[in-house]
């Protein structure tokens, strides 16, 4: 979120070091000085940094700045995003057919860029007891989408055995070009 700067005659320190709009130090000067020189450059003074000892202000185009930050702003989030994962949810007693389904959306998913997490949760009880079968169903689960994705986090088991239990495992898109 682009964070509002004070800027001309919202800005109370009485001294300021002031930074052209070419990036050159013009020095410690009085604000009225500052003003004169942001007017005569028909440009804005902007405060960009209030906590410094003297304050620091920028002679710029506070409108232009303001956009391109919050452009700069919406590239960052839209990058972020593609490292967002998608997950995939099995159990222990999940059919042939349901494990050829989610196989398909897991793929669908790696080819599209982002990363999987396949999990089994839930595994209560007695159901503990087989745990080992769960890794193996990743494991296979994993050999079946291998031609579009590798194991980034092998399967590993959490949670408290007998009460909650689940075991996790993430695959992330081949990466291009390794041999």
């Amino acid at each position: 979120m682009f964070k509002e700067h004070l800027i001309n005659t919202q800005i109370k320190a009485q001294e300021l070091r002031v930074i052209a709009e070419s990036g050159e130090q013009l020095g410690v000067m009085s604000l009225s000085q500052a003003l004169r020189m942001s007017d005569e450059a028909e440009l804005d003074l902007v405060l960009i940094s209030p906590n410094a000892s003297p304050p620091v202000a920028r002679i710029i185009d506070y409108g232009k700045y303001k956009f391109d930050s919050l452009r700069k702003e919406k590239e960052q989030k839209k990058a972020s995003k593609q490292n967002k994962i998608k997950e995939v949810q099995l159990s222990l007693n999940i059919q042939e057919n349901e494990v050829a389904f989610k196989m398909a959306a897991a793929k669908r998913f790696v080819e599209q860029g982002f990363k999987v997490k396949i999990a089994i949760n839930k595994i209560r009880g007695r159901a503990t007891m087989n745990a080992d079968k769960g890794v193996a169903l990743l494991v296979k689960f994993a050999e079946g989408i291998s031609d579009v994705a590798d194991i980034e986090q092998p399967p590993t088991k959490g949670g408290v055995p007998g009460r909650n239990m689940s075991i996790v495992m993430v695959v992330a898109p081949k990466k291009v070009g390794k041999k």
